[in-house]
């Protein structure tokens, strides 16, 4: 009689291990040892060699899955290949977990020590891995890991998170490629579309740049993230950049400021004015302009959000971040009718991307754009002429397609062939 969920669950142990078979898939059976301890196991021939394997307890495997590990095993000793062989060389595979010590020991700290890793960087790819990747996927081996796997990682993440773990999963996958790992192109991150990010496109106002002012000169904090802000809402910088200003690297007299790491790389800032005024007539008292409680180090990024928060909140601003003035800054500029590649420079970046964005929130010269435009568009569907400035006749559309039709005519007239007889 064949092995049945029935009678594996009801299985007794007896004064000895012994084994019941299968009658479906032959070196198949049930052992159960006199502890009661029951478990699938497999009979095979290799080499003219009886082995035997486990598959599984019966507490962790259905008899229908140990059916098809059976019929797997069965079909891997007809092409010449031993399971038991197999399973020794799968379980020295490493783990996801083991090869996340190898990416952050090796793979990061030799991209950090050629410049290529920021410390930054190197923080937000310790913390994505600690709280999702090796939680997620730590236990599987690294072969085993498949796009689903990936999928069901990133599923409760919020949009902007999810794209960052992938893109870190990805770089992790590719490494375990080089690493011989993996299969060459069976990274199981590639092919996962990313979420739909928002745009943040909070800039702040008139009114509330200068109720951010005045809550400045008022409130009682640290003056170092008091300085850090202020250096933000005049220059367009990054906070990072700003809080890793020295004052080594500023030139009061030519008003610029050499940016070792950013972003792009190595790179010369000019400062407006207000902003070497204000720089002129801060103390020195440590070789970061933006200094911290320890004077070898810039002030923590956190106190400064901390400062603009309570700053906002006495200021009656809502809904801002430090960021914010980067983004008001360069709508600003925007609005001013600069160029797309001299913005691009302005911010930073090395494409015009970011730069489109900011001229296509320009705000209110777009809006006087539009209104003439459309105000020319009414003029049309209304009298047939497209009037700009008060009705100015020279934009007359349709007299000027007459006089380009009489031109036209002439110019046949003066010997110019007629294509359309030819």
């Amino acid at each position: 009689m064949g092995l049945t969920a029935k009678r594996v669950r009801d299985a007794k142990p007896s004064g000895k291990t012994r084994i019941e078979w299968d009658d479906d898939v032959k070196g198949l059976g049930l052992r159960i040892t006199p502890g009661g301890a029951k478990a699938f196991v497999f009979n095979y021939r290799m080499d003219n060699v009886s082995r035997r394997m486990t598959l599984g307890r019966t507490s962790e495997l259905s008899l229908a899955d140990a059916r098809s590990r059976a019929m797997a095993a069965k079909q891997a000793v007809r092409v010449g290949q031993d399971p038991l062989e197999m399973l020794r060389i799968r379980k020295s595979l490493p783990t996801v977990s083991e090869a996340l010590d190898r990416f952050q020991s090796d793979y990061m700290v030799k991209r950090a020590a050629l410049g290529r890793l920021s410390d930054k960087t190197s923080r937000e790819y310790n913390r994505q891995i600690e709280r999702n990747l090796r939680p997620a996927l730590g236990r599987k081996r690294v072969q085993e890991v498949t796009q689903k796997d990936v999928e069901r990682m990133l599923a409760p993440l919020a949009p902007i998170i999810a794209n960052r773990v992938l893109a870190l999963a990805s770089k992790f996958f590719r490494c375990c490629e080089d690493w011989e790992l993996r299969p060459q192109n069976s990274n199981p991150a590639r092919g996962i579309e990313k979420a739909v990010e928002e745009p943040r496109d909070r800039t702040l106002s008139a009114d509330e740049l200068g109720a951010l002012g005045r809550a400045l000169s008022e409130l009682d904090e640290n003056e170092a993230a008091i300085l850090a802000i202020r250096l933000a809402a005049l220059t367009g910088l990054r906070i990072g950049e700003v809080r890793s200003m020295r004052w080594e690297d500023i030139n009061l007299q030519s008003g610029q400021v050499v940016l070792p790491k950013t972003k792009t790389g190595r790179r010369v800032h000019t400062l407006p004015a207000a902003a070497v005024n204000l720089l002129a007539d801060t103390k020195q008292l440590s070789a970061w302009v933006i200094p911290g409680r320890d004077i070898d180090k810039p002030l923590d990024l956190r106190w400064i959000r901390r400062v603009f928060e309570r700053t906002c909140r006495a200021a009656g601003i809502e809904g801002a971040r430090l960021h914010d003035l980067r983004r008001t800054v360069m709508t600003q500029a925007a609005s001013m009718g600069v160029g797309a590649h001299l913005l691009r420079d302005m911010l930073g970046h090395k494409t015009t991307a970011m730069a489109d964005r900011y001229i296509r929130n320009a705000g209110q010269p777009l809006t006087e754009l539009r209104e003439r435009v459309g105000a020319g568009m009414a003029a049309i569907l209304s009298n047939g002429e497209l009037q700009t400035n008060g009705g100015d006749s020279q934009h007359d559309i349709s007299k000027e397609r007459r006089r380009s039709v009489g031109r036209t005519t002439k110019s046949r007239g003066a010997g110019i062939p007629n294509r359309s007889k030819d």
